[in-house]
């Protein structure tokens, strides 16, 4: 047998609209006759560009002493202390950034950024919602709107701005696939497929959106499609374990299963503690009829999932086939104790105990 395919794990980068050199270039400083203070903030930008973040934050900070009603110098010191991580002195400046600058779209926007980095969901909806009012076509905005939106659970409301924000700017790959995550999350692989290649044509050297893409293949039934998908995102990013589980499943379903194994076996050299991945090569290996190499398999799973009451059964069938009667009846037992009171079950019980008495009556 072997396991279900795994769920899309690569969520594209939300398009926040801060922290670019270009974005803080673009910006000046209020100049009212206080030169100093263009000249701080000037000295900000050209730090910043350079990467020297502790340095812009100091000219920012003197822009500021020299004209503390600057809502621009307040914008980017936000945008710098947000880049040095200090999120909670970045929301600080970007509320007074928009206390002296009510219309500041960006400051409204970053704050929703930091906000949603806290945790504040609908301190961060609110946030992207006043940018959008003051600047309805702010791609960025309707973008981080719709990733709270998501992460609030609200996913018509959240494909709606995806695709407002890829109205306004279809350029942005990051957009395709979060919509794309959403759509397939709704049961609509073949809009998922769409927008995961539109966003590979975009930026064809992504392996997460590689990846994406096969498992919605895979949901389709196209395997071929899928095993390709995958084989790209493992030779544009080796290290996703997820990718060899899922070429191993849709391996599996090709009937290759020494391929399968190997792509479960390199998938658990890279999560050791898969407790999935260890049981679906013990679905694969029985079908070798590599009986010691199951168990093997099938018990690493019990120890790292001990609650898990299909591994048991599968693992008390690898017993019964190794003519193990203590053993099988000993993980029947656990899957007695774990399993889900149905018929089904209840079937599943009567049969394994009429094999294992066959088993036992035959050894004497």
């Amino acid at each position: 047998m072997s396991g279900p395919d795994r769920g899309t794990v690569f969520r594209g980068f939300v398009v926040v609209g801060i922290g670019l050199a270009l974005a803080i270039a673009a910006l000046t400083a209020t100049a009212s006759g206080k030169e100093s203070a263009t000249e701080h903030f000037n000295r900000g930008v050209e730090l910043l560009n350079k990467g020297d973040l502790d340095g812009a934050i100091a000219a920012y900070r003197a822009a500021i002493q020299a004209d503390p009603n600057d809502a621009n110098a307040h914008y980017a010191l936000g945008v710098t202390l947000r880049r040095k991580d200090d999120v909670d002195a970045a929301i600080a400046e970007y509320r007074t950034a928009i206390q002296l600058d009510p219309n500041h779209v960006d400051a409204h926007n970053t704050l929703g950024v930091a906000l949603r980095k806290k945790g504040d969901l609908d301190g961060a909806i609110a946030a992207y919602r006043a940018a959008i009012r003051l600047s309805p076509d702010h791609a960025g905005a309707h973008s981080n709107l719709g990733k709270a939106l998501s992460e609030k659970g609200d996913v018509d409301a959240a494909i709606e701005e995806y695709q407002t924000a890829l109205r306004l700017n279809p350029d942005q790959p990051g957009d395709h696939i979060n919509l794309g995550i959403e759509l397939q999350g709704r049961g609509d692989l073949d809009g998922a497929i769409a927008q995961y290649r539109a966003a590979l044509r975009l930026d064809p050297d992504d392996a997460g959106t590689h990846y994406n893409l096969g498992v919605a293949l895979q949901g389709k039934g196209d395997v071929d499609g899928a095993i390709a998908e995958f084989k790209t995102a493992i030779r544009l990013d080796p290290s996703q374990a997820n990718a060899y589980y899922n070429l191993g499943v849709a391996l599996h379903a090709k009937k290759d299963l020494d391929g399968a194994i190997k792509a479960f076996k390199t998938a658990i050299s890279l999560a050791p503690n898969d407790a999935e991945a260890h049981r679906t090569l013990g679905g694969t290996l029985m079908g070798k009829e590599d009986l010691p190499g199951a168990v093997a398999a099938y018990q690493t799973a019990v120890r790292l999932n001990p609650d898990d009451a299909d591994t048991h059964y599968e693992l008390m069938h690898a017993f019964i086939a190794q003519k193990n009667a203590a053993a099988a009846t000993k993980e029947l037992g656990e899957f007695t104790r774990l399993a889900t009171s149905t018929a089904a079950n209840r079937q599943k019980i009567d049969d394994a105990r009429k094999r294992i008495d066959q088993l036992r009556g035959a050894g004497k």
